[in-house]
């Protein structure tokens, strides 16, 4: 089971290495555009979680 807590620690670890993969890869490219909208559904899923908790 996954816990708030634990939500909250991966994405701590896990989005700023999306954003940093994303400005890594060259602009423009197929590579960026999905890390791009990876890293954007995990904030997404990460602040529904947490809004959906209230």
């Amino acid at each position: 089971m996954i816990t708030y807590h634990a939500l909250g620690y991966w994405a701590f670890f896990a989005l700023p290495a999306g954003l940093l993969a994303a400005r890594l890869t060259p602009a423009g490219s197929t590579a960026r555009r999905i890390t791009a909208r990876i890293t954007l559904a995990a904030l997404l899923l990460v602040a529904a979680t947490v809004a959906l908790s209230y």
